[in-house]
């Protein structure tokens, strides 16, 4: 009689033949994540009770009674600070989606995905000014509270006093081998083999311009303090040259309103800077980010330059005329087949403000008297009506050519800009 084999099967030799990190613990951890064990998890949680919770008062009748009785200076500083709170909020999320979205490429990109990913990693809560002059004057003027690292490759020999300041500083210096780098830092833009991480130029918020003193050529200039809510005042010199200087030293501002290309406004700070304006105001809103564009388009000034935000446009002006500036506004003057084909009510708006234009002549002799807040706008809409209602005077340049074609019916807002700054300085 045959017997038949007995099958005998063991799982220890495939057990130990698997990869240690499948094996599974037979009991699970308590703590079942890993990091830091708190014991504060074993008492009772404690949940922060509301004021109005108790039942004693409304929510309404809460926030009525902390902050129905403040005045109207002090309920506009809360508004605008909700306001700015706000945005700062949504940058923060913008900047988180932007980092996951990083952190969710970088995933696919590791388990074999074959979609286009760039080995240069961007900070989203971080500004990369490029270029030798921008990257030099950031260091130089020192405004952005903190720098974290400088990106090079093969940079010009006039980068030296950068590698000086870069030292000074105790900045990391992190030299890349590949050029494409730099150039997803700087998003493709002329870098010159230089790049530095830093924080974003931080703008102060300013209230109004106070009285000047022409002798010492000094002028006021009133800055919101956003942690106390309040206004501090300081003293600002007038930085231009003086070929008689005993002649009265009044300051020039610069205010752009409505200037969305940020070349633009690079091109004017640049200017600016270098004719000798004081100073520029600049809106929080519907106006080109100062950022890294901007500042390469400066050639560096931006960092240089005096530069404040409003978040009251005619507030500010109003105060502005109200402390002795001459806040003179660009436009082009209509001619009368333009009033003609204008509707009866914007007629009568043109009508008045075609009585405050001056001639380019006159700005150099209005200088020497007062001082000035010059506004510019955009190439396509120009200042807004309102802000020219509140102006003082109207200036325009005047087309010189005769001939030819007429297609060209205005100037680059930057170049008008230099050539009214260069007409004031006269």
């Amino acid at each position: 009689m045959l017997k038949t084999p007995i099958r005998r099967f063991s799982v220890i030799s495939n057990v130990l033949n698997k990869n240690e990190s499948n094996i599974k613990p037979v009991f699970k951890s308590h703590y079942s994540n890993e990091g830091a064990k708190h014991f504060d998890k074993n008492f009772p949680k404690q949940v922060k009770r509301k004021p109005w919770d108790d039942g004693e008062q409304t929510k309404d009748e809460f926030y009525m009674k902390k902050y129905g009785s403040i005045s109207e200076k002090e309920r506009e500083f809360l508004n605008q600070k909700v306001d700015r709170q706000r945005r700062a909020r949504k940058e923060r999320k913008d900047a988180d989606r932007q980092y996951r979205k990083h952190e969710k490429e970088e995933r696919f990109s590791r388990f074999g995905g074959n979609r286009d990913f760039r080995q240069a990693f961007k900070n989203p809560l971080s500004e990369y000014v490029y270029g030798t002059f921008p990257v030099m004057a950031a260091l130089m003027a020192n405004k952005r509270g903190s720098f974290n690292k400088l990106i090079t490759h093969n940079p010009k020999e006039s980068s030296g006093e950068i590698f000086k300041l870069a030292k000074r500083y105790g900045l990391r210096i992190d030299r890349k081998d590949s050029k494409n780098d730099l150039n997803v830092l700087s998003d493709n833009g002329v870098h010159n083999g230089i790049v530095l991480e830093t924080k974003p130029l931080e703008l102060p918020i300013i209230s109004t311009l106070g009285e000047c003193d022409p002798e010492l050529g000094t002028y006021k200039v009133s800055i919101v303090n956003d942690l106390y809510n309040t206004e501090v005042q300081k003293s600002e010199p007038v930085v231009r040259n003086f070929s008689d200087e005993s002649s009265s030293k009044y300051p020039l501002g610069i205010y752009l309103d409505g200037i969305t290309d940020p070349q633009n406004i690079g091109a004017i700070v640049r200017s600016a800077y270098y004719l000798g304006a004081d100073f520029i105001v600049v809106p929080d809103h519907e106006t080109a980010r100062l950022g890294p564009v901007a500042n390469k388009a400066s050639a560096g000034s931006l960092d240089l330059t005096s530069i404040y935000q409003t978040v009251d446009s005619l507030r500010f002006v109003e105060s502005v005329k109200n402390n002795g500036w001459n806040v003179i506004t660009t436009s082009a003057k209509p001619n009368h087949d333009e009033l003609h084909d204008l509707k009866s009510k914007h007629e009568k708006v043109e009508e008045h403000l075609k009585n405050k234009f001056i001639e380019v002549d006159e700005l150099s002799s209005m200088m020497a008297q007062s001082p000035i807040l010059l506004i510019m706008g955009s190439e396509g809409a120009g200042v807004r009506t309102n802000l020219k209602l509140k102006s003082d005077y109207l200036v325009g340049l005047d087309k010189g050519r005769r001939l030819g074609v007429d297609i060209v019916d205005s100037l680059n807002v930057s170049v008008a800009c230099g050539l009214l700054i260069s007409k004031c300085f006269e």
